[in-house]
């Protein structure tokens, strides 16, 4: 018996477990609870690329106008007759020129990169809304799904445990005693209509029986 018990228990433990594992409702929060957590992740992703891609516009920005300011400087020194600051205006143009070009493809690259990774979360945004608004149909067929379990589960249990069949027999023995009692109940109300009905009748016979014991009695007397 102890033995059953702990059999038992360790079964509904176990049982208990999988129904965690496989309960619809975790599941489901757990899908979205790492949808909205790969989301963030996303979005701080997004911010510090927007933020990286600023700084390289910058940085294309301020080479551009370096480039410009030393292209204008060095055709003032070379009107100027100054042709080695002309030079030296125009190496200094010709490096801008360059950091610009570097600073700009790096720009539209970070530029680029933030637009794909804006419509990738705009579809993993998508995605979860999607999960949300199914979510609670889901969960509600689960639910019935498993109801629907326990219930079988409920009434198998309930045809083979020893207890419902001892319930069963004891409300035979209930309805055998029952029927003894009504029958017998029955039984002496018809006796009793029967004594009322032929009540007259019986008086007669007791006063005949009354006479001849009287008779019996002084024949016996006589005889004496």
């Amino acid at each position: 018996m102890v033995l059953k018990r702990m059999r038992d228990m360790f079964v509904a433990q176990i049982n208990e477990g999988l129904d965690k594992v496989e309960n619809p409702r975790v599941m489901l929060n757990q899908y979205v609870r790492d949808m909205e957590s790969d989301i963030a992740k996303a979005k701080h992703i997004i911010i510090e690329q927007q933020t990286i891609e600023r700084g390289f516009k910058k940085k294309f920005e301020e080479a551009e106008q370096l480039e410009t300011k030393r292209r204008n400087q060095a055709q003032l020194a070379f009107d100027a007759g100054e042709e080695e600051l002309a030079r030296k205006a125009l190496a200094e143009m010709k490096y801008y020129e360059e950091k610009a070009k570097e600073h700009k493809e790096s720009y539209e690259l970070a530029k680029n990169q933030v637009k794909e990774l804006k419509n990738q979360l705009e579809t993993l945004e998508g995605k979860l809304q999607d999960l949300k608004d199914k979510k609670h149909a889901l969960i509600a067929r689960a639910n019935a799904v498993k109801a629907k379990e326990h219930l079988n589960a409920s009434f198998n249990r309930i045809d083979s445990e020893s207890a419902y069949r001892e319930f069963m027999r004891m409300e035979n023995r209930i309805e055998e005693m029952e029927i003894k009692v009504n029958s017998f109940a029955d039984i002496s109300g018809s006796s009793s209509f029967t004594n009322l009905e032929y009540a007259g009748e019986v008086e007669k016979e007791i006063e005949k029986m009354k006479a001849k014991k009287k008779d019996n009695g002084e024949l016996l007397a006589s005889k004496q």
